[in-house]
């Protein structure tokens, strides 16, 4: 934890723009030279294409009448 208000109070000396920062922590979980598969070929990986449709259409709203 002190690591991480260490890093939050050295960021705001530092000056450097909240987006900037935001950026370098979203680049720093992952490699970014290559292409993720899309998101539903990674649901259906995980789950399986059944159970990854099920999930997809439950999360969809309802068309209206």
């Amino acid at each position: 934890m002190t690591r991480n208000v260490d890093a939050v109070v050295r960021s705001r000396s530092m000056k450097i723009p909240p987006f900037d920062l935001l950026l370098r922590h979203c680049l720093a979980f992952g490699e970014t030279g290559r292409p993720r598969p899309p998101a539903q070929a990674r649901l259906e990986e995980a789950l399986g294409p059944e159970l990854a449709r099920r999930l997809v259409l439950s999360l969809t709203p309802a068309p209206r009448r």
